[in-house]
Order: structure tokens, then C-alpha cells, then sequence
């Protein structure tokens, strides 16, 4: 598709930086740079949704927007409902927007799990089917039959909100010693964190999102003017919640390396073991396990629906 990422490429720039917040005493957010969004980040998940695919079309030449032809509006309130396009049976489904051009394939969405975690009836589906056809009699397309019915739909529907808190396996490093807090609040502002909770996340770059990973001490709150010590400062993220968690990874190694520079102490892993070389490389066992899990559930790590079950 002609809006399709490149597989390679330089890191996005940082979003947002400069706004109105906290200094540390150096900047060092180079230092953990935006991890690039893949095309892979933007597939259709078939185990996240149910889905009806419209008739191929024939695009102007050149395309409309799909905003110009389906109406702001409809991206704006169709929180749940998700469109994904392709040009032919060979590409993977992406996910489109309004600033899109019109595709030739489309392939219209509701998420199995909505942000209540309650799972969808039958109605609901239905109802879904509503929204569908008004999608591909707008682009003055047919809807084809969908491949699974409403029924089956709201029972995968129900399994996925009986997974809820199965998929919240955590990962990370720790860095073991004696620290002031003070040190520690200045290291996480010079990497660019914002606080959150008793401690700080990172957002990669972004001026608005979801935490990636989050930097907490043992038996102290890292508040504004915190004083006193700590023996031990966790970097912590929930695999199924993010995009690409070996990247994740990878930056989390890149903060402790930083922290350990500046601060000294011994790094391990959360639990307490050894780090062992992968963990550069965004590489571990224990990780690699619970990727599976999510894959084995049919999700993607960083999904939408994903996120709702970490």
C-alpha cells in the first residue's frame, strides 16, 4: 500500500520533547531513542476481532483519502471498530486511517474485548454487522458474507475477557546498591520520564500514550523532593502491553547501563539472577516465553485488545 512503512529506516524523532516539565541536571534522552513502528505493529490480528470484508473497489486514480469518502467523523466515533486495507491478496492487512487513500481491499473490525473487558453478545455483533454495511455502501461496495457468524464471534468474545490478568507476565532489570533518591529522580529526568504513580515511565518519546516501562525503588516513593536512600531501583514493563518488548528490552538495558554509570551498584535481572549477554540484544529466555504465551492466545504483544488482558 502506498502509505506502508518501510521495513528499514532511521528511528522516528522524539515527540513532544521541550514541553513544560521537570529538567535533570544533563539531557540524556538520545540515549533512548523512539522505537520505529513496523508495519507488523499495524496487522490485522484475527484472534482480537470480529470481521466483515467489503468487495474489492476501484480507487480513483489518484486515490481519495478514505477521510474524504467515509467522513471524519466515522474515524472519530467508531472507537472500537478498526478498518485495515490492502491492494491485493498477497499483502498483509494494515491498518488504515482518514488521511489513507482508498484501497482496494477493506476489511472492517470490532474488537472481541472493548476497554469495559466485558465480553460482546450476540446482539452486539449484529448490530456490528449494521456498521459494516454502511462502511461498503459508502464506498459503494458490496458486503460480502462474514466468514464466522455472530454466534461463534461472542463466545471467542468470552473467552478472551475469561483471560483477563492471564497474560501479565512482567520483565526487566534491577540495579542493586545504595541510592539517593534524589540521584535517582535525576536520572530519570535526564532520560526524558515523566512521573507516574509513586515513580517514572517511559513513554518513548511520545507527549501522550501508554507507559512503556516503568523505573521504581524498593521501600520509597519517588515524589517531588524526595529525600533519603533506597538499595534497589527495578525497571520494569508488562510484555503483553507493549510493541516489540525485545526492542523494549534493549531500551531498558540502555537506561540501566545509564543509571549504573552514573550511579554505580550491581545489575541483575527482576528476579534477581544474572543478565546474561542476550539481554543487550533484547534477548531471554524467560521473555521469549512469555511472547509465546500471548502468541499462543492468538494476540500480538502491544495489540489493543492485548493490552486489556495485561
Amino acid at each position: 500500500m502506498s502509505n506502508e512503512l518501510a521495513p528499514e529506516g532511521p528511528e522516528l524523532v522524539p515527540e513532544g520533547m521541550g514541553f513544560d516539565e521537570e529538567a535533570g541536571s544533563e539531557d540524556a534522552s538520545h540515549l533512548l531513542p523512539p522505537i520505529r513502528e513496523l508495519p507488523q505493529d499495524r496487522e490485522y490480528l484475527p484472534g482480537a476481532f470480529y470481521s466483515i470484508q467489503a468487495a474489492n473497489g476501484t480507487p480513483a486514480n489518484p486515490p481519495q483519502q478514505l477521510g474524504e469518502i467515509l467522513g471524519q467523523g466515522l474515524f472519530q466515533s467508531l472507537t472500537d471498530v478498526h478498518l485495515f486495507g490492502r491492494n491485493a491478496d498477497s499483502e498483509p492487512w494494515l491498518e488504515v486511517g482518514p488521511m489513507t487513500p482508498e484501497p482496494v481491499q477493506i476489511l472492517v473490525s470490532q474488537e472481541l474485548l472493548p476497554a469495559t473487558g466485558e465480553p460482546l453478545a450476540q446482539d452486539d455483533l449484529e448490530m456490528f454487522e449494521m456498521v459494516a454495511g454502511r462502511v461498503a455502501k459508502t464506498l459503494k461496495r458490496g458486503k460480502q458474507p462474514p466468514k464466522e457468524d455472530a454466534a461463534k464471534a461472542a463466545t471467542r468474545s468470552a473467552e478472551l475477557a475469561g483471560m483477563k490478568g492471564k497474560l501479565a507476565d512482567t520483565f526487566g532489570l534491577a540495579l542493586n546498591g545504595s541510592f539517593k533518591l534524589a540521584d535517582v529522580t535525576d536520572c530519570c529526568l535526564c532520560l526524558g520520564m515523566k512521573r507516574v504513580g509513586d515513580g517514572f515511565a517511559w513513554f518513548g518519546g511520545k507527549a501522550t500514550g501508554d507507559p512503556i516501562f516503568h523505573v521504581t525503588v524498593a521501600g520509597a516513593k519517588l515524589a517531588p523532593g524526595a529525600q533519603g536512600a533506597t538499595k534497589k531501583i527495578n525497571f520494569n514493563y508488562k510484555v503483553a502491553a507493549v510493541n516489540q518488548p525485545r526492542k523494549v528490552l534493549e531500551r531498558i538495558f540502555a537506561c540501566t547501563y545509564y543509571f549504573h554509570k552514573r550511579l554505580g551498584g550491581d545489575v541483575t535481572l527482576d528476579d534477581g539472577s544474572a543478565p546474561g549477554d542476550g539481554v543487550a540484544r533484547g534477548e531471554h529466555p524467560r521473555l521469549e516465553a512469555a511472547i509465546k504465551k500471548v502468541e499462543a492466545a492468538r494476540l500480538r504483544p502491544g495489540h489493543v485488545v492485548t493490552r486489556r488482558l495485561a
